[in-house]
């Protein structure tokens, strides 16, 4: 069973059903009074309702409600003096009704329809079946069913009208719809009155017509109006005193056509422009006011000026009010009145009683909320207070959820102290949700530090204002041993000819084989006034890496990391350090999450200089880790490659051996594992840190074939991978030559 979205047509159905029938209620003469302004009923306060609620219909002493969930219906008849809620609610049952406290229920597999009095506390009366099953349900008109069959043979429509208001079931013919008729749409929209739509013909000769009928002797109780629209199912309504329909032509142009009932009165057609969708354009009688909508505008992914629930003056039509920023069904009450499930702005989502107010003039009262907003809503977000990208492999699910789905626009992430950016678009969706990966545009990494979000966002129906938010949180990772613009990409330094000084990102992407360089940036010049520059990890207590250098006097230099890939000006450690054969650092030695410097002297003595996370005095005196590494020609801190929490060191010795040495205490190594033989290749080997992101630390090395990777494994037997290549530093001869 399918309902129409503005439910004055009160359930039209598309099965088949047989019904029995009753005694009509009276017609209203067409030449009753016109309708006066009337006070709004005494009614409770407004009451929550589901937000997925419509309309069904509206009988004297309440409305009937439904909500379509994925479970199925649930039906509520709310009462209008006190807002209390009965749930109608049956498996495969659906509930129907138009302009009455009647309310009929059916199951799907049964042709009986059951009769609910909603004015008594049983609500049960009886049922109506019949025994032609081939009639259809059309529409319910008050307590009568509108049912219709067309004989397969003869091609001949017969519309009955089925009612047991008396007590006695009846079967009333409608004589004034011709048997070569087609029938169309049902509507009760006057007590006492079913208006049917039918049309004759095809093609050119299609005709479409409106009457409407008794519902007790099935009579016509005004002449048939021909309408002119091109689209059969347009929408129409008979009060007391008007007609009132709408003509929509193939090119969704919409004409609304206005004239007085019982006279020979002109037609007054009214241009209301053009439909921006599909949807029925519902029209309402309110007192002397005419009221139009084209339906679902909330969820619409366009534009429309028919969206709003808009009245006009039946004496003028150019007078208009404006009542609702939008309405998705309708159904009016036997005293005229209109209660619309539609929204606005500045109250919300729910269900508006509309009737005529002072002067007539019609206004529009919330009684029921779905506790929703009409406007463009941010309804949810998940956005961590930090973001550590050391984890899940780098990716953190962020995510924002809107009121509804017809909207676009996009999230801004922005990284305060750069001002880098990554947008992420959105359009025709409820939200963004979106794994994101740490990179900002132009695949660049995210750094560490403060970031904003920033949700813009417009409603597609331009129902609202547009909709912006603001947000913030933190990005952070582990300090990375040469991670110089605190990215979480190793940087190496190289140094030119001239004495320039370079720093390269390096860069591993899942789906790449080479590890390349993103691009290649200048420090600075004047560098060449060092006999060694060393990274040496954190030492100095600023978040980035930290860099000493040596001068040909032995005097040893800090640059303290700035986290954007630049160094602070110089401050000066300390003289004699051209003692110092070897230098290296990195490898957090005790394990106080400072990095410490390793040196040798001529005479084969490891020195271990502790860091204190001081700039002022950024090293402890030296501790002596022991003597016999004469034998080793290159020295390297690593960081943690083994496993241990300790740093870790490697050494080559003279024969191109490299042995690992694990960190055990402050001042002291366990006992070294063979590497591997073949290292004297390299002229350079660089403790990077971690550049394929896999949470373990990995190894540079440099020769005259060019730049290779090895990737820590986190076993110490075995602590890297086969070597990589990598395009960071081509084969010599090359302009510049990596140093740390």
């Amino acid at each position: 069973m399918q309902y129409r979205s503005s439910t004055r047509l009160l359930a039209a159905v598309t099965a088949v059903v047989a019904v029995t029938a009753g005694t009509a209620l009276t017609a209203v003469p067409a030449t009753a009074a016109p309708a006066t302004a009337a006070q709004a009923p005494a009614r409770a306060a407004v009451v929550t309702l589901p937000h997925p609620t419509e309309m069904v219909s509206a009988g004297a002493t309440g409305y009937l409600t439904r909500v379509v969930y994925p479970s199925g219906a649930e039906y509520r008849w709310t009462k209008y003096t006190d807002g209390a809620t009965k749930s109608l609610t049956a498996p495969r049952t659906s509930f129907m009704g138009a302009q009455s406290d009647i309310v009929f229920s059916r199951k799907d597999t049964e042709v009986v329809y059951w009769v609910n009095d909603m004015t008594r506390s049983d609500s049960f009366l009886y049922g109506l079946s019949h025994n032609d099953q081939r009639y259809a349900l059309r529409g319910i008109a008050g307590e009568t069913l509108v049912m219709s069959r067309t004989d397969e043979d003869t091609g001949v429509l017969d519309v009955n009208l089925l009612s047991r208001a008396s007590g006695t079931q009846t079967i009333t013919d409608v004589p004034v719809v011709p048997g070569n008729a087609r029938l169309g749409r049902v509507w009760a929209s006057t007590p006492g009155v079913a208006l049917l739509q039918y049309s004759t013909g095809t093609g050119a000769e299609l005709r479409t017509f409106l009457v409407p009928v008794d519902t007790a002797t099935g009579q016509a109780v005004d002449n048939p109006r021909q309408t002119h629209s091109e689209q059969t199912g347009a929408d129409a309504f008979v009060s007391r005193t008007h007609w009132a329909w709408i003509e929509r032509t193939n090119g969704n142009r919409v004409r609304l056509v206005t004239t007085v009932r019982g006279v020979d009165a002109p037609e007054v057609t009214t241009d209301l422009g053009q439909a921006s969708t599909g949807a029925d354009i519902d029209v309402s009688l309110v007192g002397n006011w005419v009221t139009t909508t084209e339906l679902n505008g909330r969820t619409a992914p366009v534009t429309s000026a028919l969206f709003p629930l808009t009245a006009r003056s039946l004496a003028d039509p150019r007078t208009t009010v404006k009542l609702l920023d939008h309405v998705s069904s309708t159904a009016t009450a036997p005293n005229g009145d209109l209660y619309a499930r539609g929204g606005t702005v500045a109250q919300g989502e729910g269900i508006y009683h509309i009737f005529p107010g002072d002067n007539g003039v019609p206004v529009a009262t919330l009684v029921a909320s779905t506790d929703a907003p009409t406007a463009l809503a941010l309804t949810s977000t998940d956005v961590p207070s930090t973001v550590d990208l050391d984890k899940n492999g780098g990716k953190v699910v962020l995510d924002w959820q809107l009121s509804r789905e017809n909207a676009g626009g996009k999230v801004t992430l922005r990284h305060v102290r750069t001002g880098r950016t990554v947008e992420f678009p959105f359009e025709n969706q409820g939200g963004v949700r979106r794994e994101w990966q740490g990179t900002l545009a132009d695949g660049v990494l995210a750094p560490n530090g403060d970031y904003t979000w920033q949700l813009d966002a417009k409603p597609l129906n331009g129902i609202g204002p547009d909709l912006r938010k603001t947000g913030t949180f933190k990005v952070t990772r582990k300090a990375g041993l040469h991670d110089y613009d605190d990215n979480g990409a190793p940087d190496l330094l190289s140094r030119d000819a001239s004495g320039r000084l370079w720093r390269d990102e390096v860069r591993k992407t899942p789906s790449s084989t080479d590890y390349w360089s993103l691009e290649s940036k200048l420090v600075g010049a004047g560098w060449n006034g060092y006999d060694q520059i060393e990274a040496v990890g954190n030492v100095a207590g600023a978040p980035a890496p930290d860099m000493v250098a040596r001068d040909a006097s032995g005097v040893l230099w800090l640059y303290l990391g700035k986290g954007d890939g630049t160094f602070a000006g110089r401050t000066r450690i300390g003289a004699g350090w051209n003692g110092y054969n070897k230098i290296t650092g990195g490898s957090d030695l005790n394990g106080d999450g400072w990095s410490d410097l390793l040196a040798t002297d001529a005479s084969g003595v490891l020195w271990a200089y502790q860091g204190t996370g001081d700039w002022s005095a950024p090293f402890r005196g030296r501790t002596k880790v022991g003597g016999g590494w004469g034998g080793m020609n290159q020295i390297t801190a690593v960081g943690d490659v083994a496993g241990t929490p300790q740093g870790d060191l490697l050494a080559r010795d003279t024969a191109g051996v490299l042995w690992l040495y694990q960190g055990a205490t402050g001042s002291s190594f366990a006992t070294r594992v063979r590497v591997g033989s073949g290292w004297g290749a390299y002229t350079h080997l660089v403790g990077m840190g971690d550049v394929d992101r896999d949470g373990r630390n990995d190894l540079f090395a440099y020769g005259k074939s060019g730049s290779f990777v090895y990737r820590g494994t986190g076993v110490a037997a075995t602590p890297f991978a086969p070597r990589e290549s990598s395009s960071v530093y081509p084969a010599t001869p090359t302009p510049r030559h990596p140093i740390v």
